[in-house]
């Protein structure tokens, strides 16, 4: 019973994650017919919601939102990208800046940590 339960709490937690890192990957061919990058939408994304003082910057350390530095930080191939994967991940990491403005306590305690 015990084993069967693990089985259903790695199946629970680890495949959406597995599933939309394929469906990710299967979307980073670059598209013309997007009109900016990730870096822009970003940039957009955080005007359009009011949200001020939050940089966007290129980084080698993977996709993240920095509460301390109020820095959203975007791969190369989703700060220049124009595919899905690189607007999706940009509007990804926009959120986490979005409700550290809007004071969202689950990621005010996770920054904590």
């Amino acid at each position: 019973m015990l084993i069967l339960l693990i089985v259903l709490a790695l199946a629970i937690f680890v495949l959406p994650n597995l599933w939309a890192k394929w469906v990710l990957k299967r979307h980073t061919r670059g598209r013309d017919d997007y009109p900016g990058t990730g870096a822009e939408l970003a940039k957009h994304l955080l005007c359009r919601m009011g949200v001020e003082g939050v940089r966007v910057e290129r980084t080698e350390q993977g996709d993240h939102y920095d509460p301390e530095a109020r820095c959203v930080r975007l791969a190369p191939d989703h700060y220049d990208g124009r595919s899905l994967t690189a607007v999706t991940v940009a509007a990804h990491e926009v959120g986490h800046a979005i409700q550290h403005h809007e004071g969202y306590a689950p990621l005010l305690a996770r920054s904590r940590l």
